[in-house]
C-alpha cells in the first residue's frame, strides 16, 4: 500500500476513498485476527464478546490489550501497530513534499 501510494503521488494522482476504506478494514481485520490468535498464548481473560469489542473499539482495546499481556513492551507494539496503519499516508506526504 505505501509504494502504491507513493508511485501514484509521483505520477500526481491519490488513491480513491475506497482504497483508503479498503485498506482501514483489512487492518482492522488483520490485527484483530492477530489479538484473536495472540491470546491463545497468553493467560489475558477475555470475555465472550470480545471479537466484537476489538472490531469496534480497535484502538482503545488494542492498547488494553498490549499492555496487560506485555507490559511496557506493549507500548512500543502498539507504536509499532499505528505506524504501520499511518505508513501510505506518510509516504504519500513524503513523495509530495519532496518530489514535485
Amino acid at each position: 500500500m505505501s509504494f502504491v501510494e507513493f508511485q501514484m503521488n509521483l505520477e500526481g494522482e491519490e488513491l480513491s476513498e475506497k482504497t483508503w476504506g479498503l485498506w482501514a478494514f483489512l487492518n482492522v481485520i488483520l490485527v484483530g485476527t492477530w489479538v484473536l490468535y495472540d491470546r491463545k498464548s497468553s493467560d489475558f481473560e477475555r470475555p465472550f464478546d470480545f471479537g466484537l469489542f476489538l472490531y469496534l473499539f480497535l484502538p482503545f482495546l488494542l492498547l488494553y490489550y498490549l499492555v496487560r499481556t506485555r507490559g511496557h513492551e506493549g507500548l512500543v507494539t502498539y507504536i509499532g501497530f499505528i505506524a504501520i496503519y499511518l505508513l501510505p499516508e506518510f509516504m504519500g506526504l513524503v513523495s509530495y513534499a519532496y518530489f514535485e
